[in-house]
């Protein structure tokens, strides 16, 4: 995992204080959290830039309030009960800094909380961030499946080199996928692709 002090892509100021923010709120709150997304990816692999913020995170239903005060005393535009119901309900709320689209999830599946429990810690503009692992990223990616998604998984194998733990993405698809599902087949592939490219 690399530590950079780079690691937001050059897109404006606003991604940048909106990163930063976020994350002292997760950390003065100490709620356990991971960034996926394109920031995470961009952190493994430098392929990519990306204009939003994601975050997984384990908050309990009474941290809420609390979370979204912190988060609209920062700047963030903040609608209180909607952003509390669609978390707790759903696991999943976005809203916005200035700009710049800010997504959280809660893991309400296994897979997700997996995810978080393999996090790293990366150094990002000179402070220590929770960032899903390459793996932990590929399993969130294929339980989205978009073009980028795929895109990024492809980017996620090429750039570890045969340094993953496959077997983990493997069986975090079982949990997710039927024997049939598409998306195992495609996986595959990307796994032999990635290993011819590498010689």
């Amino acid at each position: 995992m690399p530590n950079a002090d780079d690691g937001l892509p050059p897109n404006g100021p606003a991604l940048q204080q909106a990163f930063e923010a976020l994350v002292a709120i997760l950390n003065e709150r100490q709620i356990r959290y991971a960034i996926i997304g394109g920031l995470a990816v961009l952190q493994h692999t430098r392929a990519r830039t990306t204009d939003d913020v994601d975050a997984l995170l384990a908050v309990a239903q009474t941290a809420m309030p609390g979370l979204f005060e912190s988060l609209r005393d920062r700047g963030f535009s903040i609608e209180m009960p909607r952003n509390i119901r669609e978390l707790r309900d759903e696991g999943l709320t976005s809203f916005r800094f200035k700009d710049v689209m800010i997504d959280l999830m809660r893991p309400l599946i296994p897979a997700f909380t997996h995810i978080l429990d393999r996090a790293v810690t990366s150094q990002v503009l000179g402070r220590d961030v929770s960032v899903a692992s390459a793996e932990g990223l590929i399993v969130a990616k294929l339980i989205a499946m978009r073009p980028q998604d795929q895109s990024d998984i492809c980017d996620l194998l090429a750039a570890y080199a045969g340094n993953l733990d496959l077997k983990f993405i493997r069986g975090e698809m079982d949990d997710f996928t039927t024997v049939d599902d598409a998306r195992r087949a495609w996986f595959e592939n990307c796994v032999r692709q990635a290993s011819r490219l590498r010689g």
